[in-house]
């Protein structure tokens, strides 16, 4: 039977997944619940009505008497709000609590003199925090000048362990999406730093007769999107001055070309570019591994989505989209149905790849 409206309605809000204190200068920021995350709902005093629910990828619960609920997009104290609406028309002021028991679409990325990666959260964390998830930072991390790239903005997150051992501070807050960038630190005497598109970013000591080829080597050699032609040796000079040198370390893995193989000094930088954008094809969104490819001739669609791992639980493969950028700095966008190509093997679906061309999987 309906209840009056205007009928007081009872919200309580447990958030014991979420409930992480940070520093007083900055309130946490609420998480907003998405695809995949699992929810507790209590309605007090009435078992019955009491689930333990996922959220679908159509980002609906469903729960008795009420039926279906969006939850995606709110947080946890707008879904009970929204809940204890619902049951006030079945059960006289509900109390209803949320508790977020699982979170799945909150990752963050740590890039750098760190342990490369991503990270899913279950909760909002500081860039400290992360630091210490991941593992601490090389030797040769600069953490003074770390900071957090959010979209296009730079945010600084100085972590470094002042005199006394007190730390700086615990960092931003982290946002979905952030990376956290911990820098190498400037080369110090008797060491050659590797930096730029290498597996470990870092200074090492340098040794008599060390190469170019044995500092790249040392660094875990290069990423898939180096510029091995393009390596260059920056060279300080006496009066405070540098020089730099161009090398094509290409030719000396693949044609031995030892005449290339600089030999290093004490205090050199060795810097392995990153390709260029006509030269690279990015893969985003809704796939397992988010990443960049080298270009090659014949490149598809279907090429970079299976090299980025293939579709998350929650890719919208009917609404791909392709965007490619044009030389007056305008973009275009070709929309692809992915799933005609992987269910009905609809080959003209399958758009050949540009330089530069970014694949977007969305949710």
């Amino acid at each position: 039977m309906k209840r009056l409206a205007g009928r007081a309605v009872g919200v309580v809000l447990a958030l014991a997944v979420l409930a992480w204190r940070a520093p007083a200068a900055a309130a946490p920021a609420e998480y907003v619940v998405g695809g995949g995350d699992g929810l507790q709902v209590t309605v007090w005093k009435n078992v019955d009505l009491s689930q333990a629910v996922t959220v679908r990828p159509d980002g609906k619960i469903t729960l008795p008497l009420i039926g279906d609920v969006q939850a995606a997009g709110l947080t946890a104290l707008q879904i009970a709000q929204a809940l204890a609406e619902k049951f006030s028309s079945f059960v006289n002021a509900p109390n209803v609590t949320v508790t977020v028991t699982a979170a799945t679409g909150y990752r963050v990325y740590t890039q750098g003199a760190i342990a490369n990666g991503m990270f899913t959260l279950v909760a909002p964390i500081t860039a400290r925090q992360l630091l210490a998830q991941a593992g601490g930072a090389t030797p040769e991390a600069d953490l003074s000048r770390a900071y957090v790239l959010r979209g296009s903005e730079r945010v600084p997150a100085n972590l470094s362990v002042a005199a006394g051992g007190q730390e700086s501070g615990a960092g931003p807050l982290l946002a979905p999406g952030d990376i956290l960038v911990v820098p190498v630190r400037e080369v110090t005497l008797g060491r050659v730093l590797v930096v730029g598109e290498v597996a470990q970013p870092h200074a090492l000591p340098y040794q008599d007769g060390m190469t170019i080829l044995d500092a790249y080597l040392g660094a875990g050699g290069g990423t898939a999107t180096a510029d091995l032609r393009g390596v260059k040796i920056a060279r300080q000079q006496g009066g405070g001055g540098s020089v730099e040198m161009a090398v094509d370390l290409e030719a000396v893995l693949k044609q031995g070309a030892l005449q290339q193989n600089a030999v290093l000094a004490p205090g050199d930088i060795v810097i392995v570019p990153f390709k260029q954008a006509p030269e690279r094809v990015l893969v985003v969104g809704e796939v397992r591994t988010p990443q960049t490819l080298p270009y090659r001739e014949g490149l598809t669609v279907l090429d970079a989505f299976v090299a980025g791992g293939g579709a998350t639980d929650f890719a919208d493969l009917g609404a791909v989209k392709v965007v490619r950028p044009a030389p007056d700095g305008k973009k275009t966008e070709i929309k692809v149905d992915l799933s005609r190509i992987l269910k009905r093997a609809d080959l003209v679906q399958n758009v050949a790849l540009a330089p530069g061309d970014i694949v977007m999987v969305p949710r």
